[in-house]
């Protein structure tokens, strides 16, 4: 038996396909990562990244990103409709991070960050959230034994353990573990 579309069939896959390509034509951002490092505090196994402690590429300075966020970005968006995710390396060990923070902010954006969570003690979150961080991930690989041997850190699983207790504990930031 042979299955036609009717004419009102045909006429919904029509509008729907306009639909999906008006929608893949606009393609609205809605995340944009700026890898603000390639230094890192951990070795990890599975890093694809070439993260050392003390790379010998210089991070991005915040001003090339922010001439390129203003001059590429910014006039085909809605800023407070963009998250902007800070990563690495381990963004943690940019001395400017919280300048950069607030610059995205002092922009209309809100931002996040990507972290191991090694070096997030409570000041540095505090200052952080001051400059208007928003979100944070922390990446977490199992139970302790397989994530300090991924890590390749002893500390590793308590310090993301611990970072992870002390991001629930503020009222209003988005969190992952990832």
């Amino acid at each position: 038996m042979s299955k036609r579309l009717t004419l009102r069939k045909r006429a919904g896959l029509e509008l729907f396909r306009r639909l999906q390509a008006e929608r893949i034509a606009h393609h609205e951002l809605h995340t944009l990562f700026w890898e603000c490092t390639l230094r890192c505090n951990l070795h990890c196994r599975h890093c694809g990244s070439d993260c050392l402690s003390s790379s010998v590429q210089p991070d991005m300075p915040a001003s090339d990103f922010f001439r390129t966020l203003d001059t590429q970005i910014t006039p085909h968006v809605d800023t407070h409709r963009v998250l902007v995710i800070l990563s690495g390396g381990e963004v943690l060990v940019r001395p400017d991070l919280e300048i950069a923070g607030a610059e995205v902010t002092r922009r209309g954006y809100p931002w996040g960050m990507v972290t191991n969570g090694m070096a997030l003690d409570d000041a540095r979150l505090r200052s952080l959230m001051d400059a208007g961080l928003r979100s944070v991930s922390v990446s977490f690989d199992g139970f302790e034994r397989e994530h300090n041997y991924i890590r390749r850190n002893p500390r590793s699983f308590d310090r993301a353990l611990e970072a992870i207790r002390r991001i629930v504990r503020q009222p209003g930031l988005a969190y992952d573990v990832i």
